[in-house]
This record gives structure tokens, sequence and C-alpha cells, in this order.
């Protein structure tokens, strides 16, 4: 596994990490802002990881290869739903605007962001370890 993906992985341990721990952060207002944040922080941070470094990578090798132009299509896609959501949580709730859609929003939230790490980590990826050479 290249170091890369090794460090993406940790990323996304770390954000599952917090995700499970979300029922310690909603017992007044500021531990669920105090969650929001953490959130928000690990997912830009990891993002500019992958766009800086994975993605870009990817869609040179995608010029020769049909498949994986394909994928990186369907997954750029499906962050744009995403990153749509998780826009409006954050902006919502890092100002403290809790209110009864919250524990729902936060459920999606978390449920699409572990599809999503799934899905990078099974089919992303590996693209990018078999074609990296180190």
């Amino acid at each position: 596994m290249t170091s890369l993906i090794t460090e993406l992985i940790e990323e996304h341990k770390a954000l599952k990490s917090l995700l499970s721990e979300v029922y310690n952060y909603i017992s007044s207002t500021e531990k669920k802002i105090e969650f929001v944040n953490k959130l928000k922080d690990i997912v830009v941070a990891h993002i500019g990881k992958e766009d800086a470094e994975l993605y870009p990578f990817l869609n040179k090798e995608a010029e020769k290869d049909a498949n994986l132009k394909i994928k990186l299509d369907l997954f750029a896609k499906d962050w744009d739903g995403i990153s749509e959501f998780a826009n409006y949580y954050i902006e919502k709730y890092s100002k403290g605007e809790f209110d009864g859609s919250f524990a729902d929003d936060t459920a999606k939230l978390l449920s699409t962001l572990r599809q999503r790490m799934m899905k990078e980590e099974i089919s992303l990826y590996s693209e990018y370890d078999k074609r990296f050479k180190q």
C-alpha cells in the first residue's frame, strides 16, 4: 500500500472514530458545535489531500483508461450530492442552529460518509495503488 493511501485510510479511521462517538457530543449546544467543527476539520483536510494528490494522478491515468474515467465520473457525481448536504449541515449547525432535524441530519450525514469511505477504500484507493509506481 502506498504512503498516500495509508494516510487517507488513517484519516478515514479518525473520521469513523469521531462518527462513532457522536452520542458523546449531543449533551449540550457547545458539545454539538464541537462535534460539527471536528467533523469539518477532518473532512476538509482529507478532501484537500485527495484533491491535491489522489485525483490529479487518477485523472491523468484515466486519460488512458476508459473504465477508470467512468469510475472517477461516478465518484465525482456521487460527491456532488454528498458535499452539498455536508456543506449545508456544517453551515447550519456550526452556527448552533440546532432544531428538530439535527438528529435526522446527523444520521443521514454519518451514513453517507461511512458509505463513501467504504467505496473509496474498496474501489478508488486500489486503483491508485495498482497504478502508482513508488
